[in-house]
């Protein structure tokens, strides 16, 4: 019992303070969401996808399933960022994920890290489900820090000032912003 009330103290506390530091709480992406971007798209294991705020990993390691994408996961929330490590783990090292384990653990990696203080260079997919006040920052990082050609995939909450190319309409209400950098 004591075990259990440590781990949901840790949960709550990395919860709590994530939010803190990001004003973004987590909130899952769909399968079939993530399945349609990818096939719209035309996402293959050419490219390189970021996650900003990968919450447990959940879309990194679709992406790279799907799509055979090197995938890279910034999440700030420490239990989160842990979850989404066993995964990986679990991944590389379950006989169950024979495909995951041929890719091997350089498909898909987790950085504890805020996104804004990494170089965004290397990404030809962006990919952001966060909330309406992060955006103009995410906005502005996108435009300066990305090579012509990659493009931002935006969930809900659109950049406040770019117009974007595509707009996506997703069951129960949701949306889906493309933006090309030019």
């Amino acid at each position: 019992m004591l075990i259990f009330a440590l781990v949901l103290l840790f949960v709550i506390t990395s919860a709590f303070l994530g939010f803190l530091l990001t004003r973004v709480p987590f909130v899952p992406s769909r399968e079939y969401e993530i399945k349609f971007i990818t096939k719209k798209l035309g996402i293959s294991s050419n490219n390189v996808f970021y996650d900003l705020g990968s919450g447990n990993g959940k879309v990194c390691f679709l992406v790279n399933e799907l799509t055979g994408a090197k995938c890279v996961g910034f999440e700030l929330t420490w239990w989160a960022h842990l979850l989404a490590k066993i995964r990986l783990w679990w991944k590389i090292n379950s006989p169950f994920s024979p495909s995951f384990e041929k890719r091997g653990a350089g498909g898909v990696k987790f950085k504890n890290q805020n996104f804004f203080k990494t170089d965004w260079l290397e990404a030809n997919f962006i990919y952001a489900y966060l909330y309406p006040p992060v955006m103009g920052m995410v906005e502005t990082k996108f435009i300066e820090d990305c090579k012509p050609g990659t493009i931002a995939i935006v969930k809900d909450f659109p950049f406040p000032n770019l117009k974007p190319q595509e707009i996506y309409k997703m069951p129960k209400r949701h949306e889906i912003y493309i933006y090309k950098k030019l």
